[in-house]
Order: C-alpha cells, then structure tokens, then sequence
C-alpha cells in the first residue's frame, strides 16, 4: 500500500534507513537507479542516501520522496509545506510545470505531491485532447483483405491465399488513429495507476481509457520523442508530450522484483534559480533594456583544433540607451562571509572583458524580505597603472514575498528599479 504523504526532505540534507518509512528495499533501489545514472543526482551513505542540488519528486515503490530547495540551514519543519509551494511555483512561472488557462481546473484536485500536480496536468491536456477528438494519420499495412485495394503482395498472395482465391493479400494505407502520439499517450495514461494511489486521478484515468481505441504498445525512448514531428494537427499534442515524455523517460521498473520500482522527476535548483530570475527580468525590464541568455562566445582554442572552448554568463543586460551592459551570474547559494568564491570572481572577470561590461553582478538568494535588494559593491584591481577597471558586485534578494510564506513576484521588478536607481547600468 502507497503512502499519499511524501517523505520531505531539503537539498543537501540526508534521509536515513528507517526514517519516515525509508526501508532498506527503498534504499537499495536508488543505489540502482543512482549507478544507472551515474551518480547525478544523489549519493549513497552506508546508513542512507544525501541529496545534492536537485530538487524534485522521487518515487520508489509505494513511498514518495519530495526533495525542496532551501536557503539556508536555518529551516524548520513547517517550512516544508511553504517550500513545497515554492518549488511548485517557481515550475510553473519557468514554464517547466504548465500553467493552464483555466484556473478552476487546477482547484478540483488539491495534490499531496509534486508528482501527483504533474499528473493532473497530464490528465487536463489528455482530457482536451480527446475532447477534440484524437489525430488520425495515414499509415501503410500489408494483410488480407476482400476486395483488392493498393499494391498486390504476389509472394504472399500464394502462401497466404493458395486456398482462399476470395482473398487479396495486399499493402494499403489506412487512415486511422494507430499512431505514435496516440500510442505514447496511451502508455503514459497506464502508468498513472502504478505511480499513484489517488482514487481521484485513477477514476479520471479510466474514464480516459474508454475514450481510447486498442493500440498497438510502442517503446519509448530520448529518440522517439526527439523524432516527433509536430505539424498543424498534432500542435495541440505537444504539452501532453513534454509530461508523457518526463513520465516514461525517466521510469525504471524494478524486474527482480516488481515491488520498488523508481520514478525521478528532478531539476537542477541552479538552473531553476537562473531560469526564474531571467523571466522576471524579461518580464519587467526598461524598454531600452534587450535582455539575453547564456549568450556564448568563443573563449580558446588549440592551434591543432577548429573546435571553441565557449563562455555563456547566466543573463546579458544591455541598456541600449548607454550602451552599457551588466552581467549577472545567479547562484543558489550563500557567499561566505559576503566573499564570493575564486572560480565566480574569475569567472565574472572573463564575462566583462569579453562582453565589454564595466559591471557584473553575482546574484545569491537570501532568506529575509527586504525593501530593496542587499547590495555588496566591490571591484577588480587594475591590471597595471594607467589601465581601466571594471567592478563585480554582490545582490543578495529575497526569495520570498514580504509576508514570508510565498514566491516573490516582484523580483525582476525590484532588481531592475535598483540597477537603475544605482546607475549600474
């Protein structure tokens, strides 16, 4: 039996063997799904295994595993509810969780999981996908038939039909709903039973089933949705992809057994972090502001070789008014002591030399509300006597909006008016 409640637990910290239902068997099945994946996104400890930067949903055998993004050691256990939502949240805004039109939707089912809200979004595109009625497609196919249509197959005309002179044993096409996007649907929408107990989601799963026609199974892979063609009739198709392509992509079933298999749905919080502060940028920026992100540029490069190593910063701010420009490199993280380490101040001296800027920024979070963003000016000794200089700031800003409980939706706002304000840019 699946327990609904998600076992919580914050990035970088460990779940031990024996706490909050974490068996053995759990144990072990991560140790396998970690070595199928190289040790990506978490470690095991003899006693237990400890989470790094990715934060997500895991979920082995009947037990689910939420991991959520923190800012500091500082936390207690009612913040998890909070940062739960925060994830959630910051998905959504990133566009990596969907946000649907129809709000209303969303409030008929209150998930317990991360997990759980990524399959009610799978549901609601299903739903509107059939709704629409499913795409059909031509396809060709060889078999018997009683009237001669297409192309006559002669070879397997005689062994097929030596007898049965009635019959024609020919290729044709048919156009029908037998197809690769109604096929992954289809195996996607037979998962959900497996992943989860919620008599919600299963009753509105079986609903979906009866809507759907016997399909051949197909195997999925990376190339098979990388291969998927999207054209006027199958545009609508493309959300349920993404979902169906998370589910069945990363999925492993556990063969010795049959009792833990694992399912991970994990993102990098770094990458979630630059993601979301580069939208709220684009969102609230200065019309003279043009606004890029990880804008490459060739770095080095062997005398032996035509291949770049490249350099992209995080967000390229460029005030066109001034032609100035500021980097910003965003870091989940918090500096030492406000002293940034050695790799990020190289790093931000690279992106100014090579983008022209006179500042760049490294933006932490922080776990306070402030009226205006912690600034931290400082600058890079000059090269020599007479050469110029440009500087590097820290910004340290809030996550959360002023009542401390949800994600601030002011932050481009606020990092913008101050940029300005300081005439950094």
């Amino acid at each position: 039996m699946r327990n609904n409640k998600p076992i919580q637990v914050f990035e970088h910290k460990q779940l031990l063997i024996g706490e909050q239902g974490f068996a053995k068997s759990h144990w072990e099945a991560l140790g396998w799904y970690n070595e199928k994946h190289g040790g990506q996104y978490f470690s095991l400890t003899p006693k237990g295994v400890k989470f790094n930067q990715y934060v997500g949903v895991i979920q082995v055998g009947n037990i689910t595993i939420e991991v959520l993004p923190k800012i500091s050691n500082l936390v207690e256990k009612g913040d998890k509810a909070k940062w739960q939502k925060v994830l959630i949240d910051m998905l959504r805004v990133c566009r990596w969780m969907r946000v649907h039109a129809n709000d209303k939707a969303s409030l008929r089912f209150k998930p317990h999981n991360i997990l759980e809200a990524y399959l009610e979004l799978f549901l609601q595109e299903c739903d509107t996908i059939i709704h629409q009625g499913l795409v059909k497609k031509y396809r060709s196919i060889a078999n018997n038939s009683m009237a001669l249509k297409g192309k006559l197959l002669f070879n397997k005309q005689i062994q097929e039909n030596f007898v049965h002179k009635e019959r024609f044993f020919t290729r044709h096409q048919v156009f029908d709903r037998e197809n690769v996007f109604n096929q992954i649907l289809l195996k996607a929408l037979k998962l959900i039973p497996i992943l989860s107990q919620s008599p919600y989601l299963k009753d509105r799963v079986y609903n979906l089933l009866l809507a759907f026609p016997e399909l051949d199974d197909v195997t999925v892979s990376y190339e098979t949705f990388d291969k998927l063609v999207y054209d006027r009739k199958t545009t609508r198709y493309k959300e349920a992809m993404e979902i169906a392509a998370m589910l069945l992509l990363n999925y492993r079933p556990d063969i010795s057994n049959g009792q833990n298999h694992v399912l991970a749905i994990l993102f990098d919080m770094n990458d979630l972090w630059e993601e979301y502060i580069c939208q709220q940028l684009i969102k609230y920026k200065p019309a003279d502001w043009v606004i890029r992100s990880q804008n490459p540029k060739p770095f080095w490069k062997p005398a032996c070789n035509t291949r770049f190593k490249i350099v992209k910063p995080d967000i390229v701010i460029h005030n066109q008014a001034n032609d100035s420009k500021i980097i910003v490199d965003t870091k989940w993280k918090l500096p030492t002591n406000n002293i940034p380490a050695d790799a990020d101040l190289k790093q931000m001296f690279v992106y100014n030399e090579y983008w022209l800027g006179k500042n760049a920024l490294l933006l932490y979070p922080h776990a306070t509300f402030t009226d205006k963003p912690i600034y931290i000016a400082g600058e890079f000794a000059k090269k020599e006597k007479n050469s110029t200089t440009h500087a590097c700031g820290i910004m340290k800003i809030a996550v959360l909006d002023h009542n401390n409980n949800n994600l601030d939706r002011t932050i481009g706002s606020r990092i913008s008016n101050f940029l300005e304000k300081e005439k950094l840019i």
